[in-house]
């Protein structure tokens, strides 16, 4: 497994992570000799919400904090800006959905009204013991793989040798 320093995350004890975004959701090494790693089942959370800064939020909020209408991304009316989605297919500019492709604080928009340029969305804070989307942001403590295998310590090379330490990947 190879991993973009960019996406690493938290790689604390022995719980499931996402750190390659990996399609199939959070997984582990396992202390099981016979098995390198597998998948962790975590439930999804029920309701829209954003990990840590939103930055990888893919939801479908389009309005502010204040009620306006988010602009298209692929609009430069009523404001002209630089994040057209063909320039940062990375970060899913979709439709008028609130996206944080700069590392605000929180998801924001570009509004439809001539008198305020941007403003931040109300995107309620997931639950860290669910799931959203593939797991990126996923900092619960679950560490036992859908198999039912232990999960090996991120920071330990026993049974199965990986460079994905803590002090390799620390906190994006």
């Amino acid at each position: 497994r190879k991993w973009p320093l960019k996406y690493a995350l938290w790689l604390e004890e022995n719980y499931c992570r996402n750190p390659d975004k990996d399609l199939k959701g959070p997984w582990c090494y396992t202390t099981d000799p016979a098995t390198r790693f597998d998948y962790c089942n975590i439930p999804e959370c029920e309701v829209e919400c954003m990990h840590c800064s939103g930055e990888n939020y893919h939801g479908v909020i389009a309005t502010t904090v204040s009620g306006i209408e988010c602009q298209r991304w692929d609009s430069q009316k009523p404001h002209s800006h630089g994040y057209l989605p063909e320039n940062f297919p990375e970060k899913d500019l979709k439709m008028n959905y609130c996206r944080n492709p700069d590392g605000e604080p929180r998801p924001w928009c570009f509004t439809t009204s001539s008198t305020k340029r941007w403003e931040y969305c109300d995107i309620p804070r997931c639950s860290e013991s669910c799931l959203s989307g593939r797991g990126e942001d996923y900092q619960g403590k679950i560490s036992v793989t859908e198999s039912g295998n232990t999960c090996q310590h991120w920071s330990a090379q026993s049974p199965h040798k990986h460079g994905r330490t803590p002090e390799n990947y620390p906190c994006k």
